[in-house]
């Protein structure tokens, strides 16, 4: 007799979200999962409300409507510390840390399990100096945060999350202003960590090389999910970014076992539309 098959319940889970600002909607009915271990990228248009949708996930925003749950439980039903130890966010912009060190940056991970006066232990500098070196930052340890290069802050915002532990690893287009090298790197330095990690992204190429599956939305609405062969097409591309492609398995699809989507983009627009001749 054939086992049943276990359906592994998700980690986090949006149901019917909606999210205004006075009478104007940013967010309607959302409505997805993801199951723990996942690498699901977040894909839209400037405007379509991504950010806003990431806010309401980590608690910057409360949603109108709808629910989120965190491993079944509502995540506004949880305490601000107790949310922390399980979630941690990477951030488009990293902000001035007022001169603190590349460690101390880190180091902050440890806030959520720490109690107000608690000392920093030898297994704690321990886990903090392993972070760093998982990063491959351990020659910029004692220098200035606000020194580093982009690429170099994201990195080690990376190893903060590290110390932190969380169980979901939410990153809002944390690749933005850095060289392609760098956004390769940051991106599957992420992969590694072996957490459940949402990202909304700004290159489609490097989030249909990433993610195991793909949320799309537009004008504040889902309109498509899926592993990265099902979401990205052409049609989609044309109806929601409104540019003219092809689509094709990328070189390196074979050597992967997995039809990795790659798309090149036609030019000759006229009149903003997409309407460029292959």
């Amino acid at each position: 007799m054939q086992s049943p098959v276990v359906t592994q319940p998700p980690l986090l889970k949006v149901t019917e979200l909606c999210w205004s600002v006075g009478n104007t909607t940013i967010l309607q009915n959302i409505a997805f999962a993801i199951k723990p271990g996942q690498f699901v990228g977040l894909l839209g248009p400037n405007g379509a409300g991504k950010s806003s949708l990431l806010r309401c996930l980590y608690r910057y925003s409360r949603p109108g409507s709808g629910e989120v749950t965190f491993a079944g439980q509502n995540i506004w039903q949880l305490s601000a510390d107790e949310y922390a130890k399980q979630v941690s966010v990477v951030l488009q912009e990293t902000p001035s840390q007022f001169n603190l060190s590349l460690y101390d940056v880190v180091s902050l991970g440890l806030t959520p399990h720490k109690s107000l006066f608690s000392s920093t232990t030898k297994a704690d500098k321990q886990i903090i100096l392993q972070a760093i070196e998982q990063v491959g930052l351990s020659h910029h340890c004692k220098q200035s945060f606000d020194s580093l290069s982009g690429g170099e802050k994201q990195r080690a915002l990376i190893a903060r999350s590290i110390v932190q532990g969380p169980k979901l690893l939410i990153m809002d287009e944390p690749t933005s202003h850095l060289d392609i090298k760098y956004q390769i790197q940051l991106m599957e330095l992420a992969k590694s960590l072996n957490v459940t990690v949402l990202a909304s992204f700004h290159d489609l190429n490097l989030a249909a090389s990433m993610c195991d599956e793909l949320l799309v939305i537009k004008q504040g609405k889902l309109v498509a999910t899926g592993t990265p062969e099902q979401v990205i097409t052409e049609k989609m591309l044309s109806d929601v970014f409104g540019v003219c492609a092809e689509v094709s398995a990328h070189p390196q699809s074979e050597q992967l076992k997995k039809v990795i989507p790659r798309i090149t983009y036609f030019y000759g627009y006229q009149g903003g539309s997409a309407n460029a001749k292959k």
